[in-house]
């Protein structure tokens, strides 16, 4: 039974690949891709042309370097196929400036048998791949096909990471948000367990917010938040985090942290915000939070009862008369 099961999932892995691999190829071939062509010998640049054309891409040739460096300073290539011997310059030297003027453009070399050390040394500066001459035009138009899967391939790539950094984002502040928390909290619990150590919690919430957006408008109050965002992060150190909670109340993990310091920590930052000015709200009105410490694993062992009892604490700094700072069991 764990067989089939495992043999389903595998099979049902396979297909999800075998469709990712149908779509990269279908974003491969689509939208106008340009290719540029640079050899010194017109016959060569003429069959190219013929031949890639009909592949259905845009393809521009130059017979020397130079014309060539201009064109990739004026437009965009996708990819660049070039001879290595050329009037002016060498082919490595070519692709050097080439990739300074163009980095993301992918290179192809041309080659002749005599000349794959200087093939070599073009894909140490960035070259994609290479070509002997004679040219083989169905080898060329696998080169080509190959090297644009590769850059749809890691274009879908680069995507990922970047929607999947902005998923542990929030939006407004640009600081962590509460779903990514959980993660964070579950991280350094158990780096804490491996090498007993401690780390502490704030919770921290605006003082009157409402009041804030009540009487200067929502937009301030946006501003608010963004200025404490900054505030928090350059007041605490590089290895800790700052997590936007939900509406005004905010998270700060402080890493590798005790409750004496975290104490610290909670009091510059409750003083820090009680100094700032916004943009918006008078000098004369203070802007101020209330914050609840607690220390793992001295007040909590689970990142559940770690945020409950924050809130504990936060709540009962609010009860004192807000800004400030209470820790939780004191």
């Amino acid at each position: 039974m764990i067989g089939n099961l495992f043999s389903d999932q595998k099979l049902k892995g396979d297909k999800m690949a075998n469709q990712d691999d149908r779509e990269i190829t279908r974003e491969s071939d689509s939208g106008e891709v340009r290719i540029m062509v640079v050899d010194d010998e017109e016959s060569i640049l003429k069959t190219v042309n013929v031949f890639l054309a009909k592949s259905g891409y845009k393809v521009t040739t130059f017979l020397d370097a130079q014309n060539a460096i201009e064109a990739l300073k004026k437009d965009v290539y996708d990819t660049v196929i070039t001879d290595l011997k050329m009037p002016g310059f060498t082919g490595v030297e070519f692709v050097k400036k080439a990739k300074q003027v163009s980095p993301n453009s992918d290179f192809i070399v041309m080659t002749g048998f005599p000349s794959v050390e200087s093939a070599v040394a073009c894909m140490k500066l960035g070259a994609t791949d290479y070509i002997a001459k004679p040219l083989d035009m169905e080898y060329l138009k696998i080169v080509v096909e190959r090297t644009l899967y590769k850059r749809a391939l890691e274009r879908r790539a680069a995507e990922r990471d970047y929607y999947e950094q902005i998923s542990r984002l929030d939006g407004l502040t640009g600081v962590y948000n509460r779903r990514f928390l959980h993660e964070l909290l579950d991280f350094e619990i158990a780096r804490c367990d491996r090498y007993k150590h401690s780390f502490s919690l704030l919770m921290i919430d605006i003082d009157d917010f409402k009041k804030i957006n009540d009487k200067y408008g929502h937009p301030t109050g946006d501003e608010v938040l963004k200025k404490l965002a900054s505030t928090f992060k350059s007041l605490i150190r590089k290895t800790d985090l700052v997590v936007r909670y939900g509406g005004e109340e905010f998270a700060i993990i402080l890493s590798e942290t005790s409750k004496e310091h975290g104490i610290i920590f909670g009091d510059r930052i409750v003083n820090g915000v009680a100094t700032l000015k916004v943009k918006g709200i008078p000098r004369d009105d203070t802007l101020t939070i209330s914050a609840g410490l607690v220390s793992y694993p001295d007040n909590a062992r689970t990142q559940e009862t770690l945020i409950k009892r924050a809130d504990e604490a936060l709540y009962k700094a609010k009860g004192m008369g807000k800004n400030t700072l209470c820790v939780y069991g004191t």
